[in-house]
């Protein structure tokens, strides 16, 4: 996950050299986005995966189902790439025009078969996961990272594409030759595995129930950003403000990255028959470090300063702003960890409807966040938009303990 967010930056730094980077790197930025947002499934099927993969016999299985999300998120980008659908979405949602449409309008296009990559890489992620070969993800996680830099670094030195479609091309072939690679390497321990259940296969209909409230669930976090950017928007320093935000979330999600893996490395754990309360100690240890290097970060003003100033390269109002929107979120680390734990239980358990409901009222809390903060007091926007996420987060992980506590007993 540290590799995925680090090729970020890497394909900028490369844009940045294009005869026009500001608009490469802005309509790259926006064409993935819509691209990721089709793709919207792959942040779940990992988790199906660590949840049904029982046997060679529910493997079959689970792959049908796994190839007909491949199969209708590559048809809806294909959609999304015909120029009367993109001249649409481009000039009615987004309201870009000129080089800027161009460019997104052209990196749609080498977009076309990520979604679908993208399905099937995390399916194959959670499979090796399941076995408990770790080592082979490490291998098509690197496979991956090297070609999309190889491939953006040959385009720009050749000239052969321009602006934005230099890295769009670079991400879908990096991620297909980590998919192939992963299918390669993958491929014989997979058949060898015998399984620890005595489960034939699941139904299609089983999957669907359980995969749905996941789908949804994961749909309503995206409304967050919308959501804080029109809030921030209507506070004091809206410009300041979102730039600080976006800056202090971002390298906060760079630092904790380890949390982000818990709730996949707790689901295999918990299929492998580990106790799930020393899963959760280990869950905890990890945000105890995670903590310890985000508070280094954030209450150590030389090293704030160092970290704000010279490396992210803020300045003035701006580095002052982020460096306090990192403090307030420094405080999430361990309920981040503790939120995935239980709602690796929930999976396990095959309870997913209450994620549903947890990401509901992590929607209200954020609402009524942003309301009273917008018409009641006189905050700025960095409070508005860093408070947001402190706060929903933290209140996300106390809902999930409490739908999810008595479930962690029960995972087998």
């Amino acid at each position: 996950m540290t590799v995925v967010t680090a090729l970020m930056p890497l394909l900028s730094a490369v844009l940045t050299r294009t005869a026009n980077p500001e608009v490469a790197i802005g309509g790259y930025g926006l064409a993935l986005s819509i691209s990721m947002f089709v793709s919207l499934p792959q942040l779940r099927i990992q988790q199906l995966t660590l949840v049904f993969f029982d046997n060679r016999a529910s493997l079959k299985e689970l792959r049908k189902f796994v190839w007909m999300w491949v199969i209708l998120v590559t048809g809806i980008a294909l959609v999304v790439a015909i120029p009367q659908t993109t001249e649409l979405l481009l000039t009615t949602v987004f309201s870009v025009s000129g080089d800027l449409k161009e460019n997104t309008a052209e990196a749609l296009i080498w977009l076309i078969p990520l979604p679908g990559l993208l399905v099937l890489k995390m399916h194959l992620y959670g499979a090796v996961l399941r076995i408990s070969r770790p080592r082979l993800a490490w291998i098509g996680t690197g496979a991956g990272a090297i070609t999309t830099v190889a491939v953006a670094m040959f385009l720009f030195t050749t000239d052969f594409l321009k602006g934005s479609s230099i890295a769009a091309a670079a991400m879908t072939v990096g991620t297909l030759v980590e998919t192939a690679t992963l299918i390669i390497v993958a491929i014989q321990p997979l058949r060898k595995f015998k399984g620890t259940s005595t489960t034939s296969k699941h139904s299609m209909k089983s999957m669907a129930r359980f995969f749905a409230p996941l789908l949804f669930a994961a749909l309503l976090p995206a409304g967050t950003h919308p959501i804080l950017n029109a809030g921030m928007a209507r506070s004091p320093e809206p410009a300041v403000s979102i730039a600080a935000v976006a800056m202090a979330f971002g390298f906060f999600q760079l630092i904790a990255v380890a949390t982000n893996g818990t709730q996949n490395t707790a689901l295999a754990l918990f299929a492998d028959n580990h106790d799930p309360f020393r899963v959760r100690r280990f869950a905890l240890k990890i945000g105890l470090i995670t903590f310890a290097v985000v508070a280094l970060i954030a209450y150590i003003p030389p090293i704030t300063n160092f970290v704000m100033g010279d490396i992210l390269g803020a300045e003035g109002r701006l580095k002052e702003l982020s460096s306090t929107g990192f403090r307030l979120l420094s405080i999430l680390p361990i309920a981040l960890v503790m939120e995935q734990v239980y709602s690796a239980a929930l999976m396990r358990t095959r309870n997913t409807r209450p994620l549903v409901y947890i990401n509901v009222l992590r929607l209200f809390t954020l609402i009524i966040w942003v309301l009273a903060t917008v018409n009641l007091t006189s905050l700025n926007g960095l409070w508005i938009g860093a408070g947001a996420w402190s706060l929903t987060l933290f209140s996300e992980a106390v809902y999930t303990w409490i739908f999810g506590r008595k479930y962690l007993r029960h995972v087998s």
